[in-house]
């Protein structure tokens, strides 16, 4: 069970708790964390993240080689698996599959602004 983030924050309920998630939606919310942290620059945890520094858009299989970086990124994710299924060169976006209990969700995360 987590916390659902909203555009950057706590997303809170009309009554003022915490609006809790989980399953495919917290798994789902793990994973864009991860993707949208460049590896190293998390203070409380260096080896989170993404190692962006390891990865050009303009590789012939850019799609393989995320899918090899956001794997390992998300290793530490218990249950979840995941397929980077698409990728915008232009918009630097990412449509990741997110498998959790038999569950999958496809999210999409734009990384313009981290690389």
């Amino acid at each position: 069970m987590d916390v659902r983030i909203t555009d950057g924050d706590l997303a809170l309920l009309p009554n003022g708790d915490y609006e809790r998630i989980g399953g495919i939606d917290e798994a789902v919310q793990r994973v864009r964390m991860v993707v949208l942290t460049n590896r190293g620059e998390f203070i409380y945890n260096r080896s989170l993240g993404v190692d962006y520094d390891a990865f050009s858009s303009i590789e012939e299989d850019a799609v393989g080689r995320l899918d090899m970086l956001i794997k390992e990124a998300a290793a530490d994710i218990g249950g979840v698996r995941t397929e980077v299924v698409a990728f915008d060169k232009e918009t630097m976006t990412i449509g990741i599959r997110v498998t959790y209990n038999g569950r999958s969700a496809v999210t999409e995360v734009d990384i313009s602004g981290i690389i």
